[in-house]
């Protein structure tokens, strides 16, 4: 399969499937994450509806500093209650994190779904409210976008079909059935990452051909 003309020169060497759990949708305040990381030649060597044996996983919960909304509650099972005794996104959650992100093998791009207006601002104002960054050199992608590419959009007599593209929605219409678990950090992960082993060469280049410096993203607040 040949390169599309705009990937960058430099090819991307570890994809990081990132998922991320809030307080809601107004100012959100994390209260999960999930990062699992898969090098390059591991990815393009996964078998079909199979998680890569060899992945670099970090899960954190996280006590936010605001109420979570009942909406968000609900649909995560998690409280206030829940999380009193987990820590606070702080330096020490912040170098955990950068500490995972720097061992991996550069290029290294993040990828969530929906995480161009979600994930990655929201991780990035976590970052910036303790005064924080993440590394310049990282890229992102969001995954959203690359599965509506990469799906045929187009039923009978060509007409175009209107399609939800929730994780969830996207995996029921690859496999043929509901992911196992939603709405928990991890469990989204490894629902993406599933996703994008359905056609891992196709998924890694629509990624390498579309990600972009995570530092030019906007932080959400």
């Amino acid at each position: 399969m040949s390169l599309p003309a705009q990937v960058p020169f430099t090819e991307i060497n570890s994809l990081v499937f990132f998922d991320l759990e809030t307080t809601g949708f107004k100012n959100a305040q994390i209260t999960e994450l999930s990062f699992f990381s898969i090098e390059k030649s591991q990815f393009l060597n996964s078998q079909k509806g199979k998680i890569p044996r060899v992945t670099n996983r970090l899960n954190m919960c996280i006590n936010p500093s605001k109420p979570i909304e009942p909406q968000a509650a609900k649909i995560t099972q998690m409280e206030n209650r829940d999380l009193e005794h987990q820590s606070k996104f702080d330096d020490d959650v912040c170098d955990i994190i950068l500490r995972f992100l720097n061992r991996l093998k550069k290029p290294v791009c993040v990828v969530a779904h929906n995480g161009q207006k979600f994930d990655f601002p929201v991780l990035k104002a976590e970052f910036a409210r303790i005064n924080q960054a993440l590394p310049i050199d990282i890229l992102c992608a969001d995954s959203l976008p690359i599965f509506k590419k990469l799906e045929q959009m187009y039923g009978q007599e060509g007409k175009k079909i209107r399609l939800s593209y929730k994780l969830d929605v996207i995996y029921e219409r690859f496999y043929g059935r509901i992911p196992d678990k939603s709405h928990e950090a991890e469990a989204d992960v490894k629902t993406l990452l599933l996703l994008a082993t359905f056609s891992p060469e196709e998924f890694f280049y629509a990624v390498q051909s579309s990600a972009i410096p995570l530092r030019d993203v906007p932080k959400s607040w």
